[in-house]
Parts: structure tokens; C-alpha cells; sequence
């Protein structure tokens, strides 16, 4: 017999069956067992895999255990862990590999053992790449640079400079290099004006793309690829940027990748030699353009770490027409699985036919100096870019805006309305669609709520009568009593309310209907709420256009233009979910997943959407009283 810290037990069970009769009053505990506590919980480890590294790029990994008595011993049992990486020292059931890889090294395998105070042990055998920052392009060999947890591969030509005289010409494959290409930096964007000088910058040698990849992947992982196509009117901007570069997305499991695209009369200009020379079609080049960069990132996107199979395209504003042209297009077909529509929409007969669009860009042709020349195409070809894009803003302006800004229904890469083909067929691909509440905001005079003196009632009933008296005698009196200043907390919000509705929300909602068909892809619909906390200019123009795209990106830092912003910490957390809506739905086709709001399918019945700001919110229709008027409206 041995006493215990419990009671008494018992070397001879027998003997303790009989006492233990005896003395049951007697005792507090007893055991019967043959001696001892019960067994320890086994030992495992429980991670079974770890993230790829990159040389250069810092590196860090947990290594999990379960079960077992602490504390613990860790350690690497056989096989050595990548040059530069080490094992942390650990007694508790996590133990951290880090570090900063310093060689290029392929299935690196290695055994992490654990051991517990009781003397088990337990083993797992991992495999890891430490990648280059080294790709192989089709043209040629890229070398990215590291930027935190990315690798950034700046500046890669997706095709030919469309120079001389492939100006206004489809894309050609891009030129061979010999070595090793550097693709830290951006290349130069495409031929635009310059807001501050109203002078043309850029390059016609602007056909670039940008990858941005996470330095840690999982181990034989091909990510999905988003691909943004920027928005400025078909006119301006371009995919680099502080708003872009380095985006937090990329660590989401996904690919980013953003492109430049020729722009303006150089990107969409249709004339009649060109029609003649194209084979019945002109103009749409920068849409060309963007079916070039997605035809290489078939090609090529894998030896990025990239699956070409899960490819979205998404894009804001213009570059949000661009995709809906893009859905259509029988040159794009098979290119992408999935799109996002992000505040611009096109409904029945806003992209106009070639035939409209040929005289109204004709003068462009004088104003440059050919329409005397004997070969009037080789003229306009040897005009320097400058100019044409000095001379683009003189073309007489159409309704929807500048002539040169639009799309056109031509035989080749647009050859329907893209409105009444989706209305036709539906979604080809999953299809992700919405705007900003106050899409108007600050986008014209009368709805810009910063301004002083602020714009009182009567001032509001005159911007009112203004913009909606050519459509018919009573029309502004019906948008005054769908949208009364006494609801809103000013009567410029009420203005905002109105024009935000009547040129992109009720437009988004008729594209949606027309986008779902029984039996085809999902559509999922969004409308964007949230208002900038940490800046009192922004937070007063509320959802402005374009005031989602920094939360899509993650990069809160700058507000696009360039505004330095310090995000809140809701903001952050905010972001977060964004990125995870977006991303998954570049994954699945659907934006929905665990721990976040749901998000319901889009049916014409409900109009179901989802609002997003800080706190997520279902909702079925928005505003459709005032939709259902405005869209009788439309031509």
C-alpha cells in the first residue's frame, strides 16, 4: 500500500477491492487502477503544411501542436529548414519558423518534431520552395522586386508600342527581350491631359501590366487573378499608382494585376479610312487592348503562381463599361470566369453604333492637318501623339458625354448594344455589379456639398428644373416630389440623391435585370455606403464616385488622387471585408463565406442587394419607386 495525494491506492487489486469495502466512509478517494493518473493526451502535430517563400522577402510560419503535457521541446529531426530560415526556441504547442531566405531553393523538405514532459513525441514532415524573384515571360525573363510581404512585377509589355503605324491598329504580341528584363518600376503611362496643365503626358509606348504576388503561398498553390481595369473616362489614368500598387488584395489569396490600355482619340477613334482599312470596323482599341493583356495572362500567369483558369476582371468607372463590353465580346469569351461592374453602367443605346460615331470624330482629321493630305491615314500616323491628344477635347460632345470617351458598336469586338446582349443571353460568367450611394457627389457644381454658401431649397428646385425640363413639361416637378429636400438632411443632398440615382444606381439595377437569367450565373448587386471617418471634406461628400476602390485594394493610405488618408481603426477592419467579399468571389464566383454577412443572390423579383459600410446589411430593392419613374426617362 502507498498513500496518494488524492487517497490511498493499491500495488494488489484484490486486497483493495476487500479494504476499500471497509473503509468507503472512511476515505476521500480511492483508486483501483493498478496505480497512477490517467494517460496523457497523445501528442500530434497538427499543421500539416507550410507557405512557399521568396528570397529576399521575410518569411514567417507557426507550426502547431495538440495534445501532450507542456512544456515542449522542438526541434528539427532530419533534414535541414531553407538558408536563412530558422527555428524558433518554444516550450509552449507553437513554435514559429521565420526568417529571410537568402537562396533560391526547390522541395526543401525537412521533419519538425515535437516532444512533450511526459517523454512523447510527435513528427511532421514538411516540403517548401524559396522562389526567385526571377520569372520566365514567353518574352523573356522578369526580375520583380520585393516590397514587404509582395512581389511586384512592374512595368511588363503585354504587346507591341503601338507606334507609327500601328497606331490605330489591333495590338501585336509584345517584342522578345534578350536577358533579363527589370520590372521594378512602372513604365510610362498612356497619352492623356494633364488635369493640372491641360497638356498631354504620357506615351504611346504605354502597353504595360503590373503583378502583384504574396511572398508566401501555400506549397504548389496556383492563385486566382483578379485583373483591374482602371477607370478615367476611356480618357486618363492608368494601373499604376499609389491607389494600386502593392495592394493589401494580393494577400488574400489572389493574384492582382493591374493594366494600361491606349486611351482617348488614340485608344477609341473611328473614321471612315480606318473602318475601310479595319474590314468594317474602327475604333474600340483600347478594348482591343484589354483582351491582348488578358490573352497574355493566359498565357503566362501560371509562372507567376497564378491559375488561368480563375481569372475575374473587374473594373471601376469606365473600366466598368469596358468589362460590360468585354461580357459581350466574342474576342473575349473564354478569357475570364468572373467580372465586376464597379459604377459604370451602360443601358440600351448609351454605346452608340459606328456609323453615329464616324462624323462626329471626322474633324479631328482637320484640326490635325490631313484632310488635305494625299494619304490622309499616313498623315494622321505621323502627327505626334501630343497633338492629337492636345486636339481630342475640341470634338463636339454627344449625349452620354465626349465623343471620344465611348465604346462603339462595330462588327468586330463590339458587334451588338452590350445592354441588349446581356438582356438577350444573360451573364456568361458570374457577375459582381453596384455603385456608390452618392455617386454625383462633388461631380458637378450644384452637387458639391462643400461649397459656401450652401445650396438652399429654391436653388435646388432651379438645378432640378435645369437638368430634367428638356425631358417634358411636369418632369422636374415628379423628381421634386420623389426626392423632397425635407427628406435629406440638406437640400444638396436631396440633388445628389437624385442625380446619383438618375445617371448610375437606377442604371446599375436595370443592367442587374438584364445580366440574370434563370439557370445562368449568379448575380450579386452592391451598393456602397460608407463615408471616410478621418477626413471632415470627405466624410461631407459621403459614398462619392470612386470612394470604394481604396477598401477593394486595401491601400486606405491614399485616397484616389493621391490624398494622403489615416484610415480609422473600423475603417481598417472594414477594408478587411472588402477585400474578403471580392476576393472570394474571384475564387468562387460567389462573395459570400464564413463570418461575413450573407450576401443574397440578385433576382429581379426582390432586387436583393447588399449594402456595404462598417456594418453589412441585406436589403431587397433601393430607391426603385424613384428608379421606376427615372428609367421611363431614358431614350
Amino acid at each position: 500500500m502507498r498513500e496518494t495525494s488524492s487517497g490511498i491506492s493499491f500495488r494488489d487489486p484484490v486486497s483493495c477491492a476487500l479494504i476499500v469495502g471497509a473503509m468507503t466512509a472512511l476515505i476521500v478517494s480511492t483508486s483501483c487502477d493498478g496505480g497512477g493518473s490517467p494517460p496523457p493526451p497523445v501528442l500530434s502535430v497538427v499543421s500539416t503544411a507550410l507557405s512557399d517563400g521568396t528570397m529576399g522577402a521575410s518569411y514567417s510560419q507557426t507550426v502547431q501542436a495538440s495534445g501532450g503535457v507542456a512544456p515542449f521541446t522542438w526541434g528539427v529531426s532530419t533534414g535541414s529548414l531553407p538558408h536563412g530560415l530558422n527555428l524558433g526556441s518554444s516550450t509552449s504547442d507553437m513554435v514559429t519558423i521565420s526568417g529571410t531566405p537568402d537562396t533560391v531553393q526547390t522541395n526543401v523538405s525537412f521533419t519538425i518534431q515535437v516532444k512533450d514532459s511526459r517523454g512523447q513525441a510527435a513528427e511532421q514532415v514538411f516540403s517548401v520552395d524559396i522562389k526567385n524573384t526571377v520569372v520566365q515571360a514567353q518574352s523573356g525573363a522578369l526580375q520583380g522586386v520585393v516590397v514587404g510581404n509582395e512581389v511586384a512585377f512592374r512595368g511588363i509589355p503585354y504587346a507591341a508600342p503601338p507606334l507609327g503605324d500601328l497606331r490605330w491598329q489591333p495590338p501585336q504580341g509584345p517584342l522578345a527581350w534578350a536577358g533579363t528584363r527589370d520590372a521594378s518600376a512602372y513604365g510610362d503611362m498612356c497619352m492623356q491631359t494633364d488635369d493640372n496643365t491641360n497638356q498631354a503626358v504620357g506615351s504611346e509606348d504605354c502597353l504595360f501590366l503590373n503583378i502583384f504576388v504574396s511572398s508566401q503561398v501555400p506549397h504548389g498553390r496556383k492563385q486566382p487573378v483578379m485583373v483591374f481595369i482602371h477607370g478615367g473616362s476611356n480618357r486618363q489614368g492608368g494601373g499604376g499608382g499609389r491607389a494600386f500598387d502593392v495592394p493589401p488584395l494580393a494577400q488574400q489569396g489572389v493574384l492582382v494585376v493591374t493594366i494600361q490600355y491606349r486611351l482617348g482619340m488614340l485608344g477609341f477613334f473611328v473614321n471612315p479610312l480606318l473602318t475601310a482599312e479595319g474590314g468594317g470596323s474602327s475604333g474600340n482599341y483600347g478594348l482591343m487592348d484589354q483582351i491582348a493583356a488578358l490573352r497574355w495572362i493566359q498565357r503566362n500567369i501560371a509562372n507567376f503562381g497564378g491559375d488561368p483558369t480563375h481569372v475575374m476582371v473587374f473594373g471601376h468607372s469606365a473600366g466598368s463599361l469596358d468589362i460590360q463590353a468585354l461580357l459581350i465580346s466574342p474576342l473575349a469569351q473564354g478569357l475570364f470566369s468572373a467580372a465586376g461592374m464597379m459604377s459604370g453602367p451602360a443601358i440600351h443605346a448609351s454605346v452608340l453604333p459606328l456609323a453615329t460615331m464616324e462624323p462626329l470624330e471626322e474633324p479631328l482629321v482637320g484640326l490635325l492637318g490631313c484632310d488635305k493630305a494625299a494619304d490622309m491615314l499616313a498623315c494622321l500616323r505621323a502627327v505626334p501623339a501630343a497633338d492629337v491628344v492636345n486636339n481630342q477635347s475640341t470634338i463636339p460632345t454627344i449625349p452620354g458625354g465626349l465623343a471620344y470617351r465611348s465604346v462603339v458598336v462595330e462588327p468586330h469586338v463590339v458587334p451588338v448594344d452590350p445592354y441588349d446582349a446581356l438582356q438577350q443571353n444573360g451573364t456568361p460568367v458570374p457577375l459582381l455589379i453596384g455603385s456608390t450611394r452618392e455617386e454625383a457627389s462633388r461631380l458637378s457644381p450644384p452637387d458639391d456639398p462643400t461649397v459656401s454658401p450652401p445650396l438652399d431649397e429654391a436653388g435646388y428646385e432651379a438645378a432640378v428644373h435645369a437638368e430634367f425640363d428638356v425631358f417634358g413639361a411636369e418632369v422636374a416637378n415628379q423628381v421634386l416630389g420623389l426626392y423632397p429636400a425635407a427628406s435629406y438632411d440638406a437640400p444638396v443632398y436631396a440633388l445628389i440623391a437624385a442625380d446619383s440615382d438618375f445617371q448610375e444606381i437606377c442604371e446599375d439595377r436595370s443592367v442587374a435585370r438584364s445580366a440574370v437569367h434563370a439557370h445562368g450565373p449568379p448575380v450579386w448587386r452592391y451598393l456602397y455606403a460608407h463615408r471616410y471617418e478621418n477626413d471632415a471634406t470627405l466624410n461631407q461628400v459621403r459614398a462619392f464616385h470612386g470612394s470604394l476602390v481604396p477598401f477593394v485594394f486595401g491601400n486606405l493610405q491614399f485616397v484616389l488622387g493621391g490624398t494622403p488618408y489615416t484610415p480609422s481603426a473600423t475603417e481598417i477592419t472594414f477594408a478587411g471585408q472588402m477585400m474578403g467579399y471580392w476576393s472570394r468571389f474571384a475564387k468562387t464566383g460567389d462573395p459570400n463565406g464564413t463570418g461575413a454577412t450573407a450576401w443574397p443572390r440578385y433576382d429581379v423579383a426582390s432586387d436583393a442587394l447588399l449594402q456595404l459600410d462598417e456594418t453589412q446589411a441585406a436589403a431587397n430593392g433601393y430607391h426603385n419607386q424613384q428608379c421606376d419613374y427615372l428609367l421611363t426617362l431614358y431614350p
